[in-house]
């Protein structure tokens, strides 16, 4: 089985993304903190990576069946939008040069603070749509980055060592953000400065492999995470509607980040042990709509911005109340949006994943499975 209500988280978090981007204009909306839904990407991420991880731990080809179904869920649609951008950057006759697109086609481009060259005049003469298509490619460096180096990891050390590991990398990635710090927050593109939310994630899988192996002591812990959630979620919300929906300021940075990424490791625990419950706020994050959204949130991830780039050349063209025009392009883009992505799906990525599935089988179907649904950055 699988926890169907973290489909629906992850409907949420590319929501709020694509939300973000296209009504921040809106008043009185939190849209304008829709780029949050990245570290709740992140939160899911590294809590299926750890759980596959952990489920193949004894597996004799950990690395060829990791790594192997990793590159066929991950790589082509990333791979096929890259190429897009290439061959526009080419048929415009611009004159880019090879280690600018390398930094995207090997994703370390999170390896740099705020990306190589960014701000610096990378994008000069670029078109919009290969802005908006780049842009949002660093989160996934980040991930890719963290699959690479996590895999040995969880392999070749104890379980006490990598929880260490990733105490450690949740307890640095603040520091190293306020240490990256300047108002134009750079740091928040970055690996190092955001490897704490992947971490968060891992550390809940941990929690549900010990539940598993302890449930009676889990149940003391249970209790405790969940008046955890009680105190932290209320103080996240005051602080980020206080500190407005900007990383500028070192404080927002750093603490507002962790609050948000501790909030969301907690939402995503509290689902975990609820899944399957009839209360209304767990049926919200199982409702099929949403969990469809969640299956196609990849796709949707990569397509949405360099879209609403289309949407909006199309739009201008018509001579109406700007207001109006504002409002239509968004509304294009969204069903731009929707219909590459579901598309996207049905032709090519579902298509995949069953072929995956046959030449790559995973050792311990039933169980790796039981994370989360086939989507962006999961199995």
């Amino acid at each position: 089985m699988r926890i169907r209500e973290l489909d629906g988280l992850r409907g949420v978090a590319v929501l709020a993304v694509v939300g973000e981007h296209y009504f921040n204009w809106a008043p009185f909306t939190l849209f304008r903190y829709g780029w949050l839904g990245v570290d709740l990407f992140f939160i899911l991420s590294g809590f299926l990576i750890t759980s596959i991880l952990l489920e193949l731990r004894s597996s004799e080809h950990y690395f060829r069946v990791f790594y192997a179904r990793r590159a066929l869920r991950i790589f082509p649609p990333y791979y096929l939008a890259l190429i897009l951008y290439l061959t526009t950057s080419a048929a415009m006759g611009l004159n880019v040069p090879w280690r600018f697109w390398l930094q995207y086609f090997f994703y370390y481009t999170s390896l740099y603070v705020g990306q190589p060259d960014f701000g610096q005049g990378a994008f000069i003469g670029f078109p919009e749509i290969l802005i908006y298509g780049l842009v949002v490619l660093w989160s996934l460096s980040v991930e890719e980055i963290y699959y690479t180096i996590w895999a040995p990891i969880v392999r070749f050390t104890s379980q006490r060592s990598f929880s260490l590991l990733l105490f450690g990398m949740i307890l640095l990635a603040p520091a190293l953000r306020i240490y990256f710090h300047t108002p134009a927050s750079p740091e928040v593109y970055t690996f190092y400065c955001r490897m704490d939310g992947l971490a968060y994630g891992s550390a809940i899988a941990l929690l549900v492999s010990f539940r598993r192996i302890n449930p009676d002591h889990w149940l003391t812990k249970s209790r405790f995470i969940s008046r955890a959630g009680w105190i932290v979620a209320p103080t996240t919300l005051a602080y980020w509607v206080i500190a407005g929906p900007t990383t500028s300021s070192v404080l927002s940075s750093s603490l507002g980040i962790s609050l948000a990424d501790v909030s969301f490791a907690l939402i995503t625990l509290a689902l975990i042990g609820q899944s399957g419950s009839n209360k209304i706020w767990v049926r919200f994050f199982r409702h099929k709509a949403l969990r469809s959204v969640g299956m196609v949130s990849y796709t949707m991830y990569l397509c949405h911005y360099p879209l609403y780039s289309v949407s909006r050349s199309i739009i201008q063209r018509i001579h109406w109340d700007h207001r109006i025009l504002v409002l239509l392009t968004d509304l294009v883009a969204l069903l731009l949006t929707f219909t590459v992505s579901y598309s996207m799906w049905y032709l090519v990525e579902s298509r995949i994943l069953h072929w995956k599935d046959r030449i790559v089988p995973s050792p311990h179907p039933s169980q790796t499975n039981t994370a989360i649904t086939l989507n962006p950055h999961t199995d």
